[in-house]
């Protein structure tokens, strides 16, 4: 390196600031973590911290469900500075877990209605009747995505 170039003129300034920073008083450097965490053997053998996402063990144990994973993906999508806002505040969980319970309580609601508009066929014919029912689920699934999980929270 020459020393005409500015770049290592300035990591050779940075270097002497370092060492007379050292000597003249300067603060001492902190070494101890910034939060303690407990470890978990994981089944490869390795150290897995246990992290905790929200104040209640029990929702962060739970798995979000079909619907709470589809807001889930469509918050980081389209509101990702929200989702980070209730990551933050420890709600995400129980904010997932909410959105999953009204999901699936609006889907028998609508399944319910759709069965009284629209009745199983009367036959024997087992594969009709379960293409029947697989139709009003999708149905249901559809609006559901569309009134319950597709909105900001």
């Amino acid at each position: 390196y020459s020393k005409k170039n500015p770049v290592f003129m300035r990591v050779l300034a940075f270097r002497k600031r370092l060492r007379t920073s050292k000597t003249k008083g300067a603060k001492i450097m902190r070494t101890e973590p910034l939060m303690n965490l407990t470890y978990q053997p994981g089944r490869d053998g390795m150290m897995y911290p246990e992290l905790q996402i929200s104040t209640d063990v029990q929702t962060d144990r739970m798995p979000a469900g079909k619907f709470g994973s589809l807001w889930k993906e469509y918050m980081m999508e389209k509101h990702p500075h929200r989702l980070s806002e209730l990551v933050a505040l420890g709600k995400i969980n129980e904010m997932i877990q909410q959105v999953n319970r009204e999901a699936e309580k609006r889907k028998e609601e609508l399944v319910q209605q759709f069965l009284v508009t629209q009745p199983m066929p009367e036959t024997e014919d087992t594969m009709g009747r379960a293409g029947h029912l697989a139709m009003i689920m999708r149905e249901a699934e559809e609006n559901v995505t569309n009134e319950v999980v597709l909105k900001i929270r």
